[in-house]
């Protein structure tokens, strides 16, 4: 630019060349930086760097959260979230610990491994990218309810028996994906998974599942065949399936035959394998469920269910000394050997 003598007073003259040949020196300098930036301070002093659309489109691109103050998180959720890191961590290390001599499974042969029960106890909402690993015995009821719900199903009306159908009716489990599939999904998903004391487990199936019902499916399936087995040819010493006689069926059983209400948390769940951002325990499950719910910000669409909505017995940790001292000290060691990996990977050593 050229800056002319005419009948203007000198200094505006002058002033005013300054101020053009300034402008396009600046932006010959934003033209310079449009791909990699320049660097300014703050108010802070902290250095921040800029592009040129950003200088440019400042009044485009303000939005009013930016200067927003922002909300201090919850105690109990900080509180919370150290203990999911603290259990995460401890996962991991068992998990090296499990596998030192052995080659660690992907989270597709996991999935290979773990079979049909294991893609079926996989919940998920491919909405907001969360799944769920649900076992039996550990609120999995509550759980197919919350995220029947997540997927938009009315279940205000819903009875026990309707979850069930419900859960595969509307197909909200892996198993309508293919192995390779559901291994893409889990490995992009946040997952959650729950456990509980392993011999609160056990208890649980046996109260719900084997104790004298004659006229129940595990009783015909089970109970009968577990008298038969453990009789004598001279003497009936078991008239029904007692605990300690449903704990020697387990304990003489491979793990691999377990039904999928005692199958082992490492062998449903895979979770040497498969990344879970959260760990869930049972004995606090409202308190850490509905926490889960509120980090992952979808508290406001749906509380956890409570436990008698659907259960009415008393629950098994208040009993479980009353069974468990039905059994001799050798019998309890070889259920805990049985169940060592569950007790181990999930810190109820």
């Amino acid at each position: 630019m050229v800056c002319l003598k005419n009948s203007y007073p000198s200094t505006l003259v002058f002033g005013a060349c300054f101020i053009a040949t300034f402008m396009i020196v600046y932006f010959q300098i934003l033209d310079g930086y449009a791909d990699t930036g320049f660097l300014i301070l703050t108010g802070n002093n902290e250095p921040v760097r800029v592009f040129r659309n950003q200088v440019l489109n400042t009044a485009e691109r303000r939005k009013p959260e930016q200067n927003a103050t922002p909300i201090a998180k919850d105690q109990n959720v900080i509180h919370f979230e150290k203990l999911l890191e603290t259990r995460r961590n401890w996962l991991n290390y068992a998990c090296r610990n499990y596998y030192k001599n052995k080659t660690q499974p992907s989270v597709e042969e996991a999935l290979e491994a773990g079979g049909y029960h294991t893609r079926n106890g996989f919940l998920i909402d491919i909405t907001r990218n969360v799944s769920i690993c649900t076992m039996a015995k550990v609120a999995c009821t509550n759980w197919k309810l919350l995220f029947l719900t997540l997927n938009g199903v009315n279940v205000s009306a819903f009875t026990g028996d309707d979850v069930l159908g419900a859960v595969g009716h509307y197909g909200i489990t892996l198993n309508k994906y293919s192995v390779s599939e559901a291994a893409a999904l889990l490995s992009n998903f946040t997952n959650v998974i729950f456990v509980r004391h392993p011999f609160d487990r056990v208890l649980s199936a046996y109260r719900d599942k084997i104790e004298p019902k004659p006229d129940g499916h595990y009783w015909k399936g089970y109970g009968e065949s577990l008298v038969k087995k453990y009789n004598t040819k001279n003497e009936s010493v078991y008239t029904y399936p007692s605990f300690e006689l449903f704990v020697r069926h387990i304990v003489d059983s491979d793990v691999s035959t377990f039904d999928v209400h005692w199958k082992r948390y490492v062998d449903h769940c895979q979770p040497c394998s498969i990344q879970y951002q959260f760990i869930g325990h049972q004995e606090n499950l409202n308190e850490e469920s509905n926490m889960i719910l509120k980090i992952l910000n979808i508290d406001h669409l749906h509380e956890f269910p409570k436990r008698d909505k659907f259960y009415k017995m008393a629950p098994t940790n208040e009993l479980r000394d009353s069974y468990f001292s039905q059994l001799k000290p050798e019998l309890v060691q070889q259920l805990y050997n049985k169940y060592f990996e569950d007790f181990y990977l999930f810190g109820y050593i």
